[in-house]
């Protein structure tokens, strides 16, 4: 068929678009995934939703209605400081009901106002791990909040990067099931590190490439104290209605005793010194034909996080890159787990999880 009314289709064209749904964000932290979700977002053709960026900030200041194209040259130039009290306040006054605030910056003041702005019906879509791992009486109030279903929190991308963990145990329990052990591989970091280790890497050329990768957390002793897969089991704990104190769990770590105070420019800048003992453990295992592997453990009993020797010809034994390994064991599946496995690790596949958790939001609010 051929239109002959060149005006038809502009109109048609027109209607579509103020059809759309605009779905209003604010993104807190323009690191690695900060800035690599703008950009995704910038690459967004969705049928549905326009996404405004309303606001960004570093630690140091915030940008109101900055350009999409320019947003960390916004930030930088902006005189404005980045002050949480007046931040959330301008959220909260801002709201219209399509608001979403993203949390990328695994700050512990940025954390603190999740309570704040969930209640005043402002949604949350975040990365990172500090607001659920505050105390249980801290995330037993946010999911709280979410109850109605008029103000929505999304944290699949605490664990796992964008891999489907939390909505799957979310699904399970909401068809009745009970969770019973989660165990695996859940640190993308600590799978490249060993990963590398059996390359003939040396440790420390390890760590820094995996900051510089955005692997790692901002200061990596957070992935080698083993704490980011500390928060990340008492997450999928809580998450499967399990109450734990970050205090309760046992973690081996892999940070020399010696450098745990040190900034973090100085302990990259010590950690040769600890390659020969790396290199020499990792020597033992590969001759007894295993691998090293950074495991966890969660059950109604506790919470175990450590280094373990597995073979090699395991599923645990054979992941490359980054990848994740959960092993979701529940009252349904208690002789063969729920399996997930992938990437666990990495600016884009965190980005594009949080940027699914923000359509996920923008689909029950529009």
């Amino acid at each position: 068929m051929r239109l002959n009314n060149p005006s038809i289709i502009a109109d048609n064209i027109d209607i579509k678009s103020s059809d759309k749904h605009t779905i209003s964000i604010f993104i807190a932290g323009i690191g690695a995934v900060g800035s690599t979700l703008v950009q995704q977002i910038k690459e967004l053709e969705s049928p549905r939703f326009n996404i405004s960026i309303i606001g960004a900030c570093n630690s140091g200041h915030v940008a109101w209605q900055p350009d999409i194209d320019s947003i960390q040259e916004n930030i930088v130039l902006s005189k404005t400081l980045s002050d949480w009290d007046q931040i959330t306040d301008e959220l909260i006054r801002l709201n219209n009901g399509s608001l979403i605030f993203v949390d990328a910056t695994g700050n512990e003041t940025v954390a603190r106002q999740y309570h704040k702005l969930l209640s005043n019906g402002v949604h949350i879509a975040t990365p990172s791990k500090r607001a659920n791992t505050f105390s249980q009486e801290y995330f037993n109030k946010l999911m709280e909040l979410t109850k109605s279903g008029k103000v929505h929190y999304k944290y699949e991308t605490t664990v796992g990067a964008g891999l489907p963990v939390i909505s799957t145990i979310k699904s399970l329990l909401d068809a009745g099931d009970e969770i019973t052990s989660i165990s695996g591989v859940v640190s993308g970091t600590m799978t490249f590190i060993f990963n590398q280790l059996q390359q003939g890497v040396s440790f420390s050329e390890i760590v820094k490439k995996a900051k510089d990768e955005g692997y790692s957390e901002p200061d990596p002793r957070d992935d080698l104290s083993g704490e980011d897969v500390a928060r990340k089991f008492l997450i999928l704990a809580r998450t499967c209605g399990y109450a734990f104190e970050r205090d309760e769990i046992r973690v081996d770590s892999l940070v020399p005793e010696k450098l745990t105070e040190l900034s973090s420019e100085d302990f990259l800048q010590h950690l040769p010194n600890y390659d020969a003992h790396w290199k020499s453990r990792n020597s033992q295992a590969l001759v007894n034909n295993r691998r090293l592997r950074y495991l966890g453990n969660f059950s109604a009993d506790g919470i175990a996080i450590g280094i373990k020797e597995v073979a090699a010809d395991s599923p645990i034994g054979g992941l490359k890159g980054t990848d994740n390994l959960f092993q979701i064991f529940t009252r349904r599946y208690a002789t063969s787990p729920i399996i997930i496995q992938g990437p666990g690790a990495g600016k884009d596949v965190t980005a594009a999880g949080v940027l699914a958790d923000i359509m996920a939001i923008a689909k029950k609010i529009a």
